[in-house]
C-alpha cells in the first residue's frame, strides 16, 4: 500500500545501496558480536556466564534506543549521514576490542567487551531504525526486496573468499594475529560502507522541524518525555490489529536469534584455541548468508509466515543436532559445529529478513518508525530476560542444556508462527 514517489535516481541508488550492503555484510560477519567476539571472549578465557551476558548487555543497548530514541530517528533529516556514522562507529567498536586483548588483562578485556557490546547494542539498533525507514523511502517494494536478498549473498561470498584468504596467509601466525586480521577486514569494510552509503542521491528532506525541538530539554526531562512517548505509543499501536500480530510473531521469533551466540560459545569451548576454528565458524556464516539469499527468495514467493516458520524449524533442529553431537560424539567437533551454524544462520536469517519485509509492506507509513522501535522495545526487553536466563544456565550446567533449552523454544516457535500467519491471512487482506 506504502508506494514511495518515483526517484529519478533509483537505479543509481540501488547500486550504491548493493555495494553499501554488501560492504555491511562482510563487516558484521567478520565482527559478528554473536559469533567473533563470543569466541574471542571464551578464546581470553573469559568465564560462559560474563561471555553469555555480553548477549544481554547488547540486548540492553537494543532496548534503550528503541525507548529512548525512536522519536529523534522518526524525525531525522539526514539518515545518510547518520548511517555512515554509525558504520564507523562499529568500526571503531571491532578495533577498541582487539586493542584490549593486546593488554593480556583479563580485567581489561572483559570491562572493554562489556562496553563495545554494549555501544554496538545501541548503535545497531539506532541503524536498525533509520536504515529500514531510508531504504524504503529510496528505493520502491521491488528494489527493496532484490536489494536485501542479493547484497546478503554477494557479501557471503566476499565473506568467503576473504576468510580463507586469511587464514591461508596467517596460517603460521599465533591465535590472536589470525583473529586481529580477520577484525581488521571488518574495520576497512565497514569505513568503506560508510562512505558509499553518502552517495545516494535525489532524497527529500522531509520536515527539518526536529532541530532545537529537545535543545533546552535536560536529561531527565527527555527521558521522562521519552518514557512517556513510548507509553502513549505502544497504547495507541495496540489498539491496531496489525501491530498486535506482529508484536506476537516478534516475541515468539526472539529466541531463534539467541541461538547462535551460544553455539560460537560452545564451538570456542570446544577448539578456542586451533588455528581453523574461528576461520572455519566465519567461513559457514558466510555461506549461509550466501545461500540464505535465494533459499528464502523462493520460499517467500509463499508467504513471510512460511519463511519463518521454517527458519525456526531449521534452528531448532541443529540446535538438537549439536547437543546430540555433543554427548554421542559422532561427527568431529569442527564440522558439526560449522554445519550447525551454518544452519541456524540460514534460519536467522530468514527470520529476520522475512520479518522486516513483512513488516515493511503492512505498517503504514505514519506509524513505520515508531511501530518498529515500540515492537523492538518491548521484544527486547524479553530477550535481555531470556537471555540471562540462558547465560546462568550455561554457567551452572553446561552451554549444551542453553542450547537444547533454546531449541524446545524454537520448535514452539515454528508451530506458532505457522498457525498465527495461517490464521492472519484472511484478515490482512
Amino acid at each position: 500500500m506504502d508506494t514511495p514517489q518515483v526517484n529519478p535516481h533509483e537505479q543509481r541508488n540501488f547500486s550504491v545501496l548493493f555495494g553499501q550492503r554488501a560492504l555491511q555484510t562482510i563487516g558484521w560477519s567478520m565482527s559478528n558480536p554473536a559469533v567473533v567476539l563470543s569466541y574471542l571472549a571464551i578464546s581470553m578465557e573469559m568465564p560462559v556466564l560474563l561471555a553469555g551476558l555480553l548477549v544481554s548487555i547488547r540486548r540492553s543497548g537494543n532496548v534503550g534506543v528503541a525507548v529512548f530514541g525512536a522519536d529523534s530517528a522518526s524525525r531525522l533529516v539526514n539518515k545518510k549521514g547518520m548511517i555512515a556514522g554509525t558504520d564507523m562507529i562499529l568500526a571503531l567498536c571491532s578495533l577498541i576490542a582487539v586493542a584490549s586483548v593486546l593488554t593480556a588483562s583479563i580485567w581489561v578485556v572483559t570491562a572493554a567487551f562489556l562496553v563495545v557490546v554494549l555501544l554496538i547494542g545501541i548503535v545497531e539498533e539506532y541503524q536498525n531504525l533509520i536504515n529500514w525507514d531510508f531504504i524504503a523511502d529510496v528505493l520502491q517494494s521491488e528494489n527493496r526486496q532484490r536489494l536485501t536478498y542479493a547484497a546478503m549473498g554477494i557479501g557471503g561470498v566476499c565473506t568467503i573468499a576473504l576468510a580463507w584468504a586469511v587464514h591461508i596467509a596467517t596460517v603460521e601466525y599465533p591465535p590472536f594475529a589470525r583473529h586481529s586480521a580477520v577484525v581488521a577486514i571488518a574495520v576497512v569494510s565497514f569505513c568503506v560502507a560508510a562512505l558509499s552509503v553518502l552517495q545516494v542521491r535525489g532524497l527529500q528532506s522531509g520536515t527539518g522541524e526536529h532541530r532545537g525541538t529537545k535543545r533546552g530539554t535536560g536529561v531527565f526531562q527527555s527521558a521522562r518525555t521519552g518514557l512517556s512517548g513510548f507509553a502513549t505509543e505502544l497504547r495507541q499501536l495496540l489498539t491496531m490489529p496489525w501491530f498486535r500480530r506482529f508484536l506476537l510473531v516478534r516475541l515468539a521469533l526472539q529466541n531463534v536469534e539467541l541461538s547462535i551466540p551460544f553455539f560460537a560459545i560452545l564451538a570456542a569451548l570446544a577448539h578456542g584455541a586451533s588455528q581453523k576454528g574461528l576461520t572455519a565458524l566465519i567461513i559457514s556464516s558466510a555461506a549461509a548468508l550466501m545461500l540464505a539469499g535465494p533459499i528464502w527468495r523462493s520460499v517467500g514467493r509463499l508467504s513471510n509466515g512460511t519463511v519463518m516458520a521454517c527458519g525456526s524449524a531449521l534452528a531448532a533442529a541443529s540446535g538438537c543436532a549439536l547437543v546430540i553431537n555433543h554427548y554421542a560424539p559422532m561427527i568431529d567437533k569442527t564440522v558439526i559445529h560449522s554445519i550447525t551454524l551454518f544452519a541456524v544462520t540460514v534460519g536467522v536469517q530468514g527470520v529476520t529478513n522475512a520479518r522486516a519485509l513483512y513488516y515493511l509492506d503492512n505498517a503504514p507509513k505514519e506509524h513505520r518508525v515508531a511501530g518498529l522501535a515500540i515492537s523492538k522495545s518491548v521484544v527486547k526487553v524479553w530477550s535481555v530476560v531470556l537471555a540471562a536466563l540462558m547465560a546462568t544456565l550455561a554457567h551452572t550446567q553446561h552451554v549444551a542444556w542453553a542450547i537444547g533449552f533454546v531449541s524446545f523454544l524454537n520448535l514452539c516457535t515454528a508451530i506458532f508462527v505457522l498457525s498465527i500467519s495461517g490464521r492472519a491471512k484472511p484478515a490482512a487482506a
